[in-house]
């Protein structure tokens, strides 16, 4: 019984829908640096 050749597909680029981590860490961090900065007793 002859299999027909399997062919593996080219590693196929991440769509870019969702936002990369970096985005998430930029998202969470910067916010909380303007609170802390805000909140501090001068």
């Amino acid at each position: 019984m002859a299999y027909p050749r399997h062919r593996s597909q080219p590693p196929r680029p991440m769509p870019r829908r969702s936002p990369s981590p970096l985005t998430h860490v930029l998202l969470v961090a910067v916010p909380a640096l303007v609170a802390v900065a805000a909140l501090r007793p001068r």
